[in-house]
């Protein structure tokens, strides 16, 4: 994840990517803009009405749009990892296979120009971006990322303002007893797509309250801390998995192949964790690799067992082995966002 601060303050994380950007950005024309797989770019406007601009949006690329390059190619065909690696001369030449970021992206373009998700990547050559791409964090890439979100959903930006500036008792009813939660990932895809927001409700007592099946809200463990870091996750942050297993439960065993749970011989409960894309660079077969959940032979009292529902992206208990009970802090009452997939039905 991209997390906010780091430590020495300005070389690490956000507030370090903002920081070389700004740098970059000040530097003019004395180095050539380049890509690498997996960066997340924002175009923005070029002269109106160019050639280069209209071609760009004849492929479905718009300013202020985030896009992630999930794969690349020379002039020919063969794969590489950053436009570093070739001549100057070629660079423009270079291929960029783009995904916009974030299934409700997706279907924005599908309602908007019937732009399905299997028809993406979208290649663009390197040249067309290159006068006009910046990183997110790049200060210049605020006002179009914010133009652009408000043109594709001012609904939801204005119910986010209003929320900012409710009054501040409020703001504590909801820091302790009810609050939103918006979904900042795929890990729990195809039953919450990222940019869903979930009413929740975190009441005491709340794993007494949860069963087998049930997803939940939870503090980080201190086993997922050590493998963030503290500069990605603090220790307040809010995760959401289903719960697969209880305290007692025994012989939970990962399968190595297909990334599978299964605990006392049957496969762990919920729906068919193979129904969401890959992420493209796999990184969570590094961390499964070494995961301190691939084989328990059975959860202490205060343990439980949690996975996400999308197998190949999420951090779970695979990785950082049981939860404690007591982190359980939330529940899901309804899916309140988008208004086409509002559902009070158990998840």
């Amino acid at each position: 994840g991209e997390s906010m601060f780091a430590r020495p303050l300005g070389t690490k994380g956000a507030i370090g990517a903002m920081w070389r950007s700004a740098f970059e950005a000040a530097k003019g024309d004395e180095e050539e803009r380049t890509f690498r797989v997996g960066e997340v770019i924002v175009p923005v406007h070029q002269l109106k009405g160019s050639k280069e601009q209209k071609e760009l949006e004849t492929s479905f690329v718009y300013p202020g749009t985030d896009y992630r390059i999930m794969t690349m190619t020379d002039r020919h065909g063969n794969p590489i990892f950053s436009t570093k690696s070739l001549p100057k001369e070629e660079r423009k030449h270079a291929r960029l296979a783009l995904r916009p970021c974030g299934w409700k992206l997706h279907q924005q373009f599908w309602r908007k120009n019937g732009k399905r998700i299997s028809d993406w990547p979208e290649e663009i050559q390197a040249g067309l971006l290159a006068p006009s791409a910046l990183t997110r964090f790049n200060p210049r890439a605020t006002l179009p990322r914010f133009a652009s979100a408000f043109a594709r959903d001012s609904v939801s930006l204005a119910a986010a303002l209003a929320v900012a500036v409710a009054p501040i008792p409020l703001a504590f009813i909801g820091r302790n007893f009810v609050s939103l939660y918006a979904i900042p990932s795929a890990s729990m895809e195809p039953t919450l797509l990222r940019g869903d927001v979930l009413l929740v409700e975190k009441l005491p007592q709340t794993f007494q309250r949860s069963k087998r099946g049930d997803v939940v809200l939870f503090r980080p463990p201190q086993s997922l801390l050590d493998i963030t870091g503290p500069s990605a996750v603090s220790s307040n942050s809010l995760f959401v998995k289903r719960i697969v297993a209880l305290p007692g439960d025994k012989d939970i065993v990962m399968d190595g192949e297909s990334q599978d749970v299964w605990i006392g011989g049957k496969k762990a409960i919920g729906p068919d964790r193979g129904l969401c894309e890959d992420e493209p660079l796999r990184l969570i077969d590094r961390l499964l690799k070494d995961g301190k959940g691939k084989s328990i032979s059975e959860l202490g009292d205060d343990d439980v067992y949690v996975l996400g529902d999308c197998k190949a992206v999420s951090v779970d208990s695979r990785v950082f082995g049981v939860l404690p009970k007591q982190n359980v802090v939330g529940k899901p009452l309804a899916r309140i966002w988008p208004p086409l997939r509002f559902s009070a039905d158990p998840l």
